[in-house]
């Protein structure tokens, strides 16, 4: 039942209380039913306080609400602005969340790439790489992977990736090592 509901059925059951307690004044009254009013008064009054007190518990949790959402709006133009392309994928490499940058550098739109897996856009041996990011995940360290990725539909490049692990995935921070990009039967010169 909503709180505001809760409110209107109390001020009718006071309304109806006091109407009942005029009816019945305590002089003329037998003994018990004087009792009963001051019993119904005392829970009445419980109900009120607890009404109030729930009211007052939505009014911080709605405060709150719009303080998390404030927090989130934030921290997601922070993200999404950084310069270096940045990825959140759990263990086994599934995108969480990926800023604007790693979209360009993948060439799939961000909204398309939650939920693909990061391994598909490696262009060396997966499996290898693989290995490597179940290892980090399950040591928790923090490493370096150099490895070749291969965008939709552009040519492979060199990347970096500095990589940490913490309960809910891994964070990826990808930088291009490479001027220019490997074409499959000419990597770039040294």
């Amino acid at each position: 039942m909503p709180i505001d509901a809760l409110q209107l059925q109390l001020t009718s059951a006071l309304q109806r209380f006091h109407s009942m307690q005029r009816r019945f004044p305590s002089d003329e009254s037998p003994k018990y039913v004087g009792n009963v009013f001051r019993e119904l008064e005392n829970a009445l009054e419980e109900v009120r306080v607890a009404q109030e007190q729930l009211v007052d518990s939505r009014n911080r949790m709605e405060a709150l609400q719009r303080e998390l959402t404030t927090q989130y709006q934030k921290y997601w133009q922070l993200f999404d602005d950084m310069p270096q392309p940045y990825v959140v994928t759990k263990a086994d490499s599934t995108i969480v969340e990926a800023n604007r940058a790693a979209s360009e550098l993948l060439n799939v739109s961000q909204r398309f790439l939650v939920g693909k897996t990061l391994s598909v856009f490696v262009g060396d041996d997966r499996v290898h790489w693989l290995g490597q990011v179940r290892r980090i995940a399950e040591t928790r360290e923090r490493l370096e992977l150099a490895f070749r990725l291969r965008p939709r539909e552009k040519a492979v490049v060199s990347v970096l990736a500095r990589v940490a692990a913490e309960d809910s995935g891994l964070r990826w921070v990808i930088t291009r090592t490479d001027e220019g990009a490997w074409s499959d039967n000419h990597p770039p010169k040294p």
